[in-house]
C-alpha cells in the first residue's frame, strides 16, 4: 500500500489528473484476517493523505465482526471519499479509483481475479482508526467533525 500511495502522490504532485475530488476503494481482505477495522482504517489514512483537505463528516456502517465496513467521507472543500473493506474467501486485493479535476486514475491489484503474479495489498495493524470513524460505527450514524 505505501507504494501505491507514492506513485499516486507523484500523480498528483506533477498535476497529471489535477486535484483529487472523489476516491472509491475498495479492498477485499482475506478469511484470515481477524477484522476489518484495522483494513478501513488503513483506507481511511490512505483518503486523508491523498485528499488534502479537512475533513467535515464521517458515515460508516458495519462492525469489526460483520462480512463489510463501508465509510463515507466529505471533506471541507467538497471532496468526498467512498471507502469499503470485505471479507472474502480468496486472496486480499485492492480495487481503487481516484477522480481529479483534470483526469481519473484506475488501479486494481492484483490484476484480474486469475492473476497469479500479482502481488496482494498488505494490510498492516498499527494504523490507528480516527476517533470519528470509530463513533460512527458505534451509532451507526453521521458524525460531523469539529476543529
Amino acid at each position: 500500500m505505501d507504494k501505491l500511495l507514492d506513485s499516486l502522490q507523484s500523480v498528483i504532485k506533477n498535476e497529471r489528473i489535477g486535484n483529487p475530488v472523489f476516491l472509491r476503494v475498495v479492498m477485499n481482505v482475506s478469511e484470515n484476517n481477524q477484522g476489518l477495522i484495522f483494513p478501513i482504517s488503513q483506507l481511511f489514512y490512505f483518503s486523508n493523505t491523498l485528499i488534502l483537505s479537512l475533513v467535515q463528516s464521517v458515515f460508516a456502517q458495519g462492525s469489526d465482526e460483520s462480512n463489510q465496513v463501508t465509510a463515507m467521507v466529505h471533506y471541507e472543500d467538497g471532496q468526498m471519499a467512498l471507502l469499503s473493506t470485505n471479507r472474502v474467501d480468496t486472496q486480499t486485493d485492492l480495487d481503487l479509483m481516484l477522480v481529479g479535476t483534470k483526469g481519473v486514475i484506475y488501479h486494481q491489484t492484483p490484476i484480474g481475479r486469475n492473476y497469479l503474479s500479482g502481488t496482494p495489498p498488505q494490510v498492516r495493524e498499527n494504523v490507528i482508526i480516527a476517533q470519528d470513524l470509530k463513533q460512527s460505527l458505534i451509532t451507526g450514524k453521521p458524525i460531523l467533525v469539529e476543529e
